[in-house]
C-alpha cells in the first residue's frame, strides 16, 4: 500500500514505521505499520464518505467503491484467519449493526461470499465472518492484490 501511494506521489519518501495498539477490554497487544499522505483538497469527498460529525460511518453508496483491492486492503487491515473453523473474520469494531449488515451484504451480493455477522465480546460491536466455503473464491479476489507478508490472513504460509 505505501508503494502504491509512494509511487503516484501521496506519500513522503519517509518508509513505514512500525507502531504497537493495546485495545481496551482485551489483553492483547497488536503491531502495525503506518506512514503518512499528504492531504489533497480533492479528496475531501473520500473522507466526508466515512465521516460524520468526527465518526466513522458507512456511506450509503460505498458499494460502488468496493472492488476486490479494496477488500485486500480492508482484510489486510481487519481480517484475520480463524485457524479453527478454516473462515476469515473481519473486524468491524466501530460500526453500527446496520452498518455491518450492510457490509455483509455488499460481500454476498457483490463477491458471492459467504457470510455471517458475529457479535464480539465488546459490547455493541461486531465481525463479518467469511465462511470456509468462500474461502478459495476469497483467494481468487484478493490474492494478486494481497501482500505476502499478508497472507496468513487466509491461512497461508508465505
Amino acid at each position: 500500500m505505501y508503494e502504491f501511494f509512494n509511487n503516484n506521489g501521496y506519500c513522503s519518501n519517509n518508509p513505514p514505521r512500525k507502531y504497537t495498539k493495546k485495545i481496551k477490554g482485551i489483553e492483547k497487544t497488536y503491531y502495525g505499520f503506518e506512514f503518512n499522505t499528504y492531504t489533497f483538497r480533492s479528496f475531501i469527498w473520500l473522507h466526508d464518505l466515512f465521516y460524520k460529525k468526527g465518526k466513522k460511518v458507512i456511506g450509503n453508496n460505498i458499494e460502488k467503491y468496493f472492488t476486490s483491492l479494496t477488500l485486500a486492503i480492508w482484510i489486510s487491515d481487519d481480517g484475520t484467519f480463524v485457524k479453527s473453523s478454516g473462515g476469515v473474520r473481519i473486524a468491524c469494531n466501530s460500526f453500527s449493526l446496520i452498518e455491518v449488515g450492510y457490509l455483509k451484504t455488499i460481500l454476498t451480493n457483490k463477491f458471492d461470499l459467504d457470510c455471517t455477522i458475529q457479535k464480539i465480546q465488546i459490547k455493541n460491536q461486531y465481525s463479518i465472518y467469511i465462511k470456509k466455503n468462500s474461502i478459495d473464491k476469497l483467494e481468487k479476489l484478493i490474492l494478486p492484490y494481497l501482500h505476502v507478508s499478508m497472507h496468513y490472513k487466509l491461512g497461508l504460509q508465505p
